[in-house]
This record gives structure tokens, sequence and C-alpha cells, in this order.
């Protein structure tokens, strides 16, 4: 089924914020990278990124309610940006200075602090 362009970027918006919310939130990324690889992870991550800062940097992105605190999304979206294009994921130090970015642009985003970890 082909969505329309609306509905399209809608669900590449939801995917790349649920991106960062997997690194957030700390899951595990193991699957992502026994079968995608590090560098196609390390891009998809980047993309995610982007496709928010994009829309966090748009007339609808500045004018909306739903983007609390852009300044701050921004530079926090910048700086896991510049990591994540080079970030060794079996880093421990590396990967928590990456959860922390994510979690800043997501809590920025919206306007709330995240959970440690969501409820099981």
């Amino acid at each position: 089924m082909t969505l329309d362009p609306a509905s399209e970027k809608a669900a590449r918006i939801a995917n790349a914020l649920n991106g960062l919310g997997h690194i957030a939130l700390g899951h595990p990324l193991e699957w992502a990278r026994s079968t995608k690889g590090d560098a196609k992870a390390r891009e998809e991550f980047h993309e995610d990124a982007t496709l928010v800062l994009e829309l966090v940097e748009s007339d609808a992105g500045r004018k909306s309610p739903a983007t609390r605190r852009p300044a701050e999304c921004k530079a926090a979206l910048s700086l896991f940006r510049d990591m994540v294009k080079t970030i060794d994921f079996d880093d421990a130090a590396s990967m928590a200075r990456l959860k922390e970015y994510a979690r800043q642009a997501l809590e920025a985003f919206i306007g709330e602090t995240l959970p440690e970890k969501l409820p099981e």
C-alpha cells in the first residue's frame, strides 16, 4: 500500500523519534547491529536525528506547540548527529554520552522528562 506524501512524512518522523527513543532509553542495539551492521546502524541513527532536526528547524516546527524547547532540542540533536557518525557501539562511555544527547533532544522536543526505563 502506497502512502500519500503527508502520511509517508509522518511515518518517517515517527520512526525517527522511535530511533532516538531506543538510544535515549538504553534499549539493546544488538539486533540492529547484527542484521544491518554498525555502519548502517550509525547511518540510520544519523538520518533519524537529521529528520527531527529538520522538523524542529522548519517553519512548522518553530510554530508548533509540539516542539517545546527548540533551541535546546537543536543543540542536543547536533551533538548526537556529530557523535553517532563515528561511535563505537561497544564503548560504554561513548554510548552513555550518546544516550544523554538523545534524552536531552527528546526531552526538549516534548517538554517533559523521560523515565529512565519504560515500565515492563
